[in-house]
């Protein structure tokens, strides 16, 4: 019984971690993809810094087992980006 407990215990544990861990990739996302806006003016080589930054995190994310965190990250920067330079995000997918 208490074995039990502690397994439900440390599975919500995970749980909200893991919840946590989402939802810092989800607003990380989405303010790396609002300094992609097509009112704020970027030349082309700090657009592509940005970019290389947010392709590096994904693959770190990655690379670190995190793969559902990096796939939240990545569809809430592709989301926001959608929504505030449609262009660029099309060119992206």
């Amino acid at each position: 019984m208490v074995f039990a407990a502690l397994v439900v215990a440390t599975s919500c544990v995970d749980r909200a971690k893991q919840e946590r861990e989402e939802n810092t990739a989800r607003v990380l996302g989405r303010a790396q993809a609002m300094e992609l806006s097509a009112s704020v003016p970027l030349d082309t080589i700090e657009m592509e810094k940005l970019l290389i930054d947010v392709r590096s995190r994904e693959a770190e994310l990655r690379r670190r087992g995190h793969g559902k965190v990096a796939d939240v990250y990545l569809a809430s920067f592709l989301e926001t980006l959608d929504s505030v330079n449609p262009s660029l995000a099309a060119e992206l997918r």
